[in-house]
């Protein structure tokens, strides 16, 4: 189970990318309906089948996991797809 820290949005510096000192991933979450649930800043990718936990008790298992091109100069390194526990 990974803790999650809940960020505001603009509040955390762009994320590092995989080989960069700084390790921070910054990803969106949604629902499987496409709900939008906010985002969630932390230290190691995730995987989808992992648990994580938001900073107000959420409890959430990730399903899917899309990653963004560096290309796509997004401040998020992905989209989690995730469903409450």
């Amino acid at each position: 189970m990974v803790v999650l820290e809940p960020h505001a949005l603009g509040s955390v510096s762009p994320p590092g990318r995989p080989g960069s000192e700084d390790q921070m991933f910054r990803d969106r979450l949604h629902s499987p309906d496409g709900d939008d649930l906010g985002e969630a800043t932390y230290a190691v990718m995730i995987k989808p089948g992992e648990g994580i936990h938001l900073g107000a008790g959420e409890r959430f298992r990730v399903l899917d996991v899309v990653a963004f091109d560096e290309e796509d100069e997004s401040p998020f390194v992905g989209l989690l797809q995730v469903e409450a526990v």
